[in-house]
C-alpha cells in the first residue's frame, strides 16, 4: 500500500512538472499563423486556452484528443456559412463547411464534380482545387454540364456544354446560325441533363407589299405564316402570290396584292341600230323615217374590283331597263344609198345609228354614237395645285387630246372620237369622270382653253377597238 502512494504521487510530481515547464505551439487558423506558449496537455486545451470555440464542422490536425507530446504544428480550419446554386434552375443549399477548395465543398454535400462542369465563387471562376477566397460569405454557383443532340442540315451530332442556354452552348460552340432560323425547343432553354434541338434554317424572302420590299427571312413551314412572321396581314380579299397555304418559295419572292371591291351604280346607254326597207314607189334619194328610234337605258350596279389601287375588272351585280330600244325604221327609195344625212345639230338625227357623218376633216364612217357629258381641261387647269403637261400616254395637253375613265381608256386607248363643235380627238389620257354619266374631257393647251359643260351625242370613229362588245362601261 506505501508503495502505491509512493508511485502515485511520482506521477503527480511529473505531470505537475511537465504542465510546469511549458512549450511552443505554431497554430494556424485558417491559414493564419501563431506561435502559441502552453502549457496544456491536448490539441483542444491548446485552442480552448486561445478563446476558440470548435464547431462539429471545423476541421482539425491532429484531432483535438491528441497529446501535445509529439504535436509542433496545430492547423485548424474553421467552418463557415456557404450558399450552392445549382444550375439551372438555381436551387440553393445553405450549409456550414470549412472546405478549402470547390471540389471540397461539393464533396461534402456528395457531389462529384465532371471535369467539363464549371463552378463559379462569388462571380468568379475557379478551379475545383483552386483555395477557396477568405471571408464569410461564399457562394459558388455550380453548372453541371448537358448534354445537346443537334440536328442541322440534316447532320446530327452531340456536344456536351455547361452554358446557361441552348444559344450560348451553340455560340461557344462555333454553330453559325442565322436570323429567322427556327428551333425545335427555345433559344433561351436552359442547359440541363440531356437535349434533342432540330434546326430549320431560314429562307431569305423578298416580301413586295404596299408599294415597298420587304427583306426578310422565315423558316415557316407556309407563306401565310411567313407573312404572319413579318407582321402582314392579309384582309378581306388581299391575297398573296404563292398563295397563303404554299410552301416558301424556292427564289423567296413573295407578292402580297391588296383588294378594294366598290361597289358603283350607274345607267347603261344601248344604242338603237336603223332599219332600212325599200319601197320603189319612192324616188331615189327619198328618205322616210316610219319609226323614230330610241336608244335604251338600264340602271346598273357594277362591283369594281381594284388590286394595288388599279381597277382590273367590272362586274355587273345587277341592272333595271329604264328605257327599252327601239329600232329606227327607214324607207327608201330604189337605188338611195343607206348612209345617214349629215346631222345638223349637236344632238344628230342619226344618234346611236352606225353610218358616216361629215366632219371638218370630211366624212367619216362611226361604229357608235352616244350623248356624252363633256368637260374640257389644260396642263394648268387639272383641278389640282401643280400644272401637269403629260397625258397618261405620255403625249403633250393640246387640243385633240381627250381624257376619258379608266375603263374607257383601256377600250378606247389611241381611238378616235368625233366631237361636234370639238373636232375629232384621240383618247390619250385618263379622268376621274363624273358617276351615272358617260363623261369625256377635251384636252387644250393653257393659251386656247375653251370652257366645255354640257351633253353632246358625240362619235365613235371607224375602227372599232378589237373586242370592243359594243356596250359602253
Amino acid at each position: 500500500m506505501q508503495t502505491l502512494v509512493i508511485i502515485g504521487l511520482l506521477i503527480l510530481l511529473m505531470i505537475t512538472g511537465y504542465m510546469l515547464m511549458g512549450r511552443d505551439v505554431t497554430v494556424v487558423v485558417n491559414g493564419e499563423s501563431t506561435l502559441v506558449h502552453t502549457r496544456a496537455l491536448t490539441v483542444g486545451q491548446v485552442l480552448h486556452s486561445m478563446g476558440i470555440t470548435l464547431n462539429t464542422t471545423d476541421k482539425i490536425d491532429p484531432p483535438a484528443s491528441t497529446w501535445l507530446s509529439k504535436v509542433q504544428t496545430i492547423t485548424l480550419d474553421r467552418s463557415r456559412p456557404m450558399i450552392l446554386w445549382v444550375e439551372p434552375n438555381g436551387a440553393r443549399v445553405d450549409f456550414t463547411s470549412a472546405a478549402q477548395t470547390p471540389r471540397e465543398a461539393l464533396a461534402q454535400m456528395g457531389v462529384t464534380p465532371a471535369e467539363e462542369d464549371k463552378i463559379q465563387v462569388n462571380g468568379n471562376r475557379l478551379g475545383w482545387d483552386d483555395p477557396l477566397p477568405t471571408g464569410k460569405n461564399i457562394v459558388l454557383q455550380f453548372a453541371p454540364v448537358a448534354n445537346v443532340t443537334l440536328t442541322l442540315d440534316g447532320q446530327t451530332q452531340t456536344l456536351r456544354s455547361s452554358a446557361a442556354s441552348l444559344g450560348l452552348a451553340l455560340w461557344q460552340n462555333n454553330f453559325h446560325l442565322n436570323g429567322g432560323d427556327a428551333f425545335s425547343i427555345p433559344f433561351t432553354q436552359p442547359l440541363y441533363g440531356t437535349l434533342n434541338v432540330i434546326v430549320t434554317r431560314a429562307t431569305a424572302l423578298a416580301i413586295n407589299v404596299d408599294g415597298i420590299t420587304l427583306q426578310t427571312s422565315s423558316a415557316a413551314p407556309t407563306v401565310g405564316q411567313a407573312l404572319a412572321e413579318a407582321g402582314i396581314s392579309l384582309q378581306g380579299n388581299d391575297y398573296s402570290a404563292p398563295s397563303e397555304d404554299s410552301p416558301l418559295p424556292a427564289d423567296g419572292k413573295i407578292k402580297v396584292v391588296r383588294v378594294k371591291l366598290v361597289l358603283s351604280e350607274d345607267q347603261k346607254v344601248t344604242p338603237y341600230t336603223v332599219e332600212y326597207t325599200t319601197d320603189n314607189s319612192l324616188a331615189t334619194g327619198t328618205r322616210e323615217v316610219t319609226q323614230t328610234g330610241q336608244n335604251g337605258i338600264s340602271a346598273r350596279q357594277v362591283v369594281i374590283r381594284y388590286e394595288d389601287g388599279v381597277e382590273v375588272s367590272r362586274d355587273t351585280r345587277s341592272e333595271v331597263v329604264l328605257q327599252s330600244v327601239i329600232n329606227e325604221k327607214v324607207t327608201i327609195g330604189p337605188g338611195t344609198t343607206t348612209t345617214p344625212a349629215t346631222p345638223t345639230s349637236e344632238s344628230g338625227s342619226s344618234e346611236g345609228g352606225v353610218g358616216t357623218i361629215m366632219t371638218e376633216a370630211g366624212e367619216k364612217s362611226y361604229y357608235l354614237s352616244a350623248p356624252v357629258h363633256l368637260t374640257s381641261y389644260s396642263p394648268c387647269r387639272t383641278g389640282t395645285s401643280t400644272c401637269s403637261n403629260l397625258t397618261a400616254a405620255g403625249t403633250p395637253v393640246v387640243q385633240g387630246v381627250l381624257g376619258v375613265t379608266s375603263a374607257w381608256y383601256r377600250i378606247f386607248k389611241g381611238y378616235q372620237i368625233y366631237i361636234p363643235g370639238y373636232g375629232i380627238g384621240t383618247v390619250e389620257d385618263i379622268g376621274g369622270g363624273i358617276a351615272g354619266e358617260y363623261w369625256i374631257d377635251l384636252g387644250y393647251s393653257d393659251s386656247d382653253w375653251v370652257n366645255w359643260s354640257k351633253t353632246v351625242t358625240v362619235y365613235f370613229l371607224s375602227p372599232a377597238p378589237a373586242g370592243f362588245s359594243g356596250s359602253l362601261p
